[in-house]
């Protein structure tokens, strides 16, 4: 119990940024930046189309 107590009272309360970067994610507008990239870049499928759409619909709006 003594262990537990004392790793709870090191723990830094972070921010989304923070623990994105921490798990090897981007910002927002890097993400959002790069998906109209690639949709602007390539010829994609339709799925791939729908895709890209959804993820531009869920994070980018």
């Amino acid at each position: 119990m003594q262990m537990d107590l004392n790793y709870t009272t090191m723990l830094e309360v972070l921010n989304l940024q923070e623990m994105n970067e921490i798990k090897g994610g981007v910002s927002k507008e890097e993400y959002c930046q790069t998906l109209i990239n690639i949709v602007m870049s390539n010829d994609l499928s339709e799925g791939a189309m729908e895709g890209a759409r959804h993820g531009y619909n869920k994070h980018c709006r």
